[in-house]
């Protein structure tokens, strides 16, 4: 239940709320976060209280992005698993006497990892091109809040730029995906 309704939502919706919970706090809870942005206007950090206050403005985004994509990974996770649990070589391991945890965690999930491991890489593809919403809703700079800029200033020759920056990013992605798929999947390299 879980897993669908994180699936379902959507990313800029949840980032509103994580705000309103977290940057500017709920009822007698204080701000924990800090609303947006890179780091802190006007402060002059540097060293570790450089990177602390980075990662201080990146624990919201990173939050909202993780939970987001953990309902598509789990979802896709279980029905692999579902499919994989019926498949023949599982029956024959019951047959020969194998332990249920032997068989879940030696054959069924190293087989139900193969299509988990392909939407992982071209998730960070997507990632790499810029989650447009997060960085909206959370006044992020990156690629995705540089498209939208772009967008609103009808800046064509910029995204054209960004588009087929984030085409080659989601190609690269699948390419490295289909090379690594060699390597954990023995029927692959036997085709």
């Amino acid at each position: 239940m879980f897993t669908l309704f994180v699936y379902s939502m959507p990313e800029f919706w949840f980032g509103i709320l994580v705000l309103m919970a977290f940057a500017q706090g709920v009822g007698p809870f204080p701000s924990l976060f800090p609303a947006g942005g890179y780091s802190t206007p006007g402060a002059d950090l540097a060293g570790f209280a450089h990177v602390a206050d980075v990662l201080n403005h990146l624990a919201l985004p990173w939050f909202v992005l993780t939970i987001a994509f953990i309902g598509e990974y789990a979802l896709i996770m279980r029905n692999s698993l579902i499919d994989v649990m019926n498949d023949h070589f599982v029956t024959t391991a019951r047959a020969k006497g194998v332990r249920e945890k032997q068989i879940l965690w030696r054959h069924v999930v190293p087989n139900a990892l193969l299509p988990t491991f392909t939407i992982v890489l071209l998730s960070l593809g997507f990632v790499f091109g810029g989650v447009i919403a997060i960085e909206y809703v959370f006044s992020y700079p990156g690629l995705g809040l540089l498209t939208v800029r772009a967008i609103k200033s009808q800046d064509f020759p910029l995204l054209q730029g960004l588009f087929l920056l984030f085409s080659a990013v989601v190609i690269v992605a699948n390419l490295v995906a289909d090379i690594l798929y060699t390597y954990l999947d023995p029927r692959v390299r036997a085709g």
